[in-house]
């Protein structure tokens, strides 16, 4: 492990090419928009091209201080950037998106080192968590054709495996190969033990995090109450991007309930599907068309019919936003007007999948924030759809509610599911 940590940070810290830079990707560098309704909700951070997941990212296992203090030397560096952004500067070096967050992901690398040396094998293992989940920071928002942000990518796998490897307390990590559309894909299988059969949430990951960003629920849920996760990724995305995003978007998470319902470790009759935003849909969709393989469904802020068909929501995308769908959909966001029309195809009520005659018998977790990406028309098909239906539905923004959703109402509804 520490010589291929060595010859990926190489790579990683000397470049020899100038690459691209990451906001010039999928959408022909043009102009940055004009948002109609510039929220948090809709992923929009005033002076960023990225929106700033901050508090995702210290609710999945990051460190507030370490991700201020990158955040702060992109902020005020002085170089030449592609856009007026922070996080734009173009050069590989100080001040880049990258370079900030796998420079502090480096230094968790070298501390897990030393902590191995002196046999601190739990204390390796926290630092190895930590490195995995900056250098997942620094590839996002993860796209095809971003070589630098493919090389800390596949960094954060590399040592979130690690990590299982030096503390045996966390259980077991298995990669777990299956087809989509007769391609072979990967999916990482953490199992809190290897003795009887479990219960599986198969954890869906949208594109703005990688499948390290599950851990903490796992670590401090899921591996308590010996329940599984299979965490599996989006066409486009990671161990999924020779696929292309397309109206049959739950294509990867349908065959992974088929590849889990065979595994020796997992009760067939109890998985769950768990997911947000497109990673909902997914979710959805899978839920749908395969009925009676699934025992209940959790979703949060799900893409279901008024995202896909509602331009003003969709013009209240930010560019980064626009750029990362149109990434995984062969598509570039310069004609975003264009692109628009073509995303109707997504939507679950134009598909036939949600609304009057569409009825879905197993237990439903809804959550969302008024005035974001869940309408009140898509409130209303999840009524007509979902027989035993359970919506949260908050007032205040993401930061406010998704430690309540996740580690309070998604932990509560699965345990009752699951456990009881």
């Amino acid at each position: 492990m520490a010589e291929e940590s060595q010859n990926l940070s190489e790579i990683l810290f000397k470049p020899k090419f100038v690459y691209k830079e990451t906001s010039t990707i999928s959408n022909g560098g043009c102009p940055l928009p004009r948002i109609i309704k510039q929220g948090i909700s809709f992923g929009f951070s005033k002076n960023f091209y990225r929106p700033l997941l901050k508090y995702e990212w210290v609710l999945s296992g990051g460190n507030a201080l370490d991700i201020d203090e990158a955040i702060s030397k992109i902020s005020v560096a002085t170089g030449h950037r592609t856009r007026e952004c922070f996080d734009t500067v173009e050069e590989y070096g100080p001040g880049n998106w990258i370079y900030e967050f796998s420079s502090i992901a480096q230094n968790r690398v070298n501390q897990a080192h030393e902590n191995e040396q002196n046999c601190e094998y739990e204390k390796a293992a926290h630092n190895y968590r930590m490195a995995a989940r900056y250098f997942s920071i620094a590839s996002y928002p993860n796209l095809k054709g971003d070589t630098l942000a493919l090389q800390a990518d596949t960094l954060s796998r590399s040592i979130y495996k690690q990590m299982f490897k030096v503390d045996s307390s966390l259980g077991y990590l298995k990669e777990e190969t299956f087809k989509v559309d007769s391609k072979d894909v990967k999916g990482y299988l953490h199992l809190p033990s290897l003795n009887g059969v479990l219960p599986c949430v198969i954890c869906v990951s949208n594109y703005e995090f990688g499948p390290t960003s599950f851990f903490r629920v796992y670590n401090n849920f899921f591996k308590k109450e010996k329940i599984a996760i299979f965490v599996i990724e989006l066409p486009g995305a990671g161990e999924c991007d020779k696929l292309t995003l397309n109206e049959h978007l739950s294509a990867v998470t349908e065959s992974a309930i088929d590849h889990v319902k065979t595994l020796k470790n997992i009760d067939s009759t109890k998985i769950v599907l768990l997911g947000s935003r497109l990673a909902a849909t997914s979710c959805m969709r899978a839920a749908m068309l395969k009925k009676e393989d699934i025992k209940a469904l959790c979703v949060v802020y799900p893409y279901i019919h008024s995202v896909f068909t509602d331009a003003s929501l969709l013009k209240s995308f930010p560019l980064c936003l626009r750029s990362s769908l149109c990434n995984r959909l062969d598509l570039d966001a310069s004609s975003w007007d264009t692109v628009i029309p073509q995303l109707k195809a997504l939507s679950l009520k134009e598909q036939g999948l949600i609304g009057a005659g569409a009825k879905c018998y197993f237990d439903t977790y809804v959550g969302f924030a008024r005035k974001s990406v869940v309408s009140k028309q898509d409130e209303l098909l999840l009524s007509m759809t979902f027989e035993h239906l359970q919506i949260d539905e908050y007032e205040n923004g993401v930061a406010d509610i998704t430690d309540k959703i996740m580690f309070d109402r998604i932990c509560q509804f699965l345990k009752k599911q699951l456990c009881e």
